[in-house]
């Protein structure tokens, strides 16, 4: 049986006086020393199988023993969750993964990460799990910050390699991380997000990846006992292009997630409510398709807050490097 403590609780807080924020944690702490390391899902409240992830993490750490200190936060909004929210804000229409900390009285998002990153800054390492959301066929992979000195890199990249993906992308712009990622960097935090699942279905095969990657980070940085599987992984490195509509009607696809597609190669068409083609879209680049929007509703003007997901069709990552060996430091 585990010798750890832990405790449960809601933490709560009130935007103004009209809006509640509540996460949900639970701190397991062992009796030896050790880092503290936290985990959390449901940044987007419709990514299930980070969510389930989480719980079967939580369950594991009830009767293993760990060394240092393991937080889970399995849910970060509990109102988004139970309004069946995908990548907004159900309050204010934002995209809280990419708010950081400091300006608590701007919007209910920002007090909402605000709340949740005094919840985060203490830890040495931190894993934010997502997973494709209801209109999302999302590729597996692992996008991993390049930041800081080489050896806070090479931290940062040791939380990733024990995945069960084909894929790990390395980040060196930090223009193309989110502003919470950053924000947990610049305060000497290593974190990665993981990106595995699709459509917001709670799938098995996606729920056992996260789980298994969890683990293996865990193991990685010496809170659990035990050798760290080690898969193999080739790491790619590009420029994400996000491939939006400019005319709205229905979708239709014509690739697939975790696909190469080549210059010319055709992305997919929109067409009228009758068939009728309005726009065909193509590749410019050779890229990796990360994930395309499955649902066929396209409106191109709705971008809440300069927020363009609902106008989005194709996500690829143009591949200018591909290797079988991370290459860390400064470039």
């Amino acid at each position: 049986m585990s010798t750890n403590r832990s405790e449960e609780e809601i933490v709560r807080a009130s935007f103004r006086g009209e809006e509640s924020v509540e996460i949900p944690v639970v701190t397991f702490r062992g009796e030896a020393d050790g880092p503290e390391f936290t985990v959390m899902s449901g940044m987007h409240a419709g990514e299930y199988s980070g969510i389930l992830a989480a719980q079967r993490l939580i369950d594991h750490l009830r009767t293993t023993p760990i060394a240092g200190t393991v937080r889970v936060i399995p849910v970060v909004s509990t109102r988004a969750f139970m309004t069946r929210n995908m990548q907004l804000s159900p309050v204010d229409q934002r995209e809280v993964h990419f708010y950081g900390p400091g300006n608590p009285d701007n919007s209910y998002t920002e007090f909402q990460i605000d709340v949740l990153y005094k919840l985060l800054v203490t830890s040495d390492y931190v894993i934010d799990m997502h997973s494709g959301e209801f209109a999302q066929a999302l590729h597996s992979w692992i996008p991993v910050p390049v930041q800081g000195s080489d050896e806070f890199q090479r931290k940062t990249l040791s939380l990733a390699l024990g995945y069960p993906v084909e894929h790990i992308e390395l980040r060196r712009e930090r223009d193309s991380v989110p502003l919470l990622v950053n924000y947990l960097a610049d305060d000497g935090v290593a974190n990665i997000w993981a990106e595995i699942g699709k459509n917001g279905l709670p799938n098995e095969a996606h729920i056992d990846a996260h789980y298994q990657g969890l683990i293996a980070a865990l193991q990685t940085v010496e809170n659990l006992e035990g050798e760290p599987q080690r898969p193999s992984h080739t790491f790619i490195e590009g420029s994400r292009k996000q491939v939006n509509a400019d005319v709205s009607g229905v979708w239709h696809s014509a690739v697939k997630e975790g696909e190469v597609v080549e210059p010319g190669q055709p992305l997919g068409k929109i067409t009228d409510y009758f068939g009728t083609v309005l726009k065909e879209y193509f590749a410019e680049e050779r890229a990796l398709v990360l994930y395309y929007w499955t649902s066929p509703a396209i409106d191109h003007t709705r971008r809440p807050h300069g927020y363009d997901w609902h106008s989005g069709l194709v996500s690829l990552l143009t591949i200018e490097e591909t290797s079988d060996t991370p290459k860390l430091g400064a470039r």
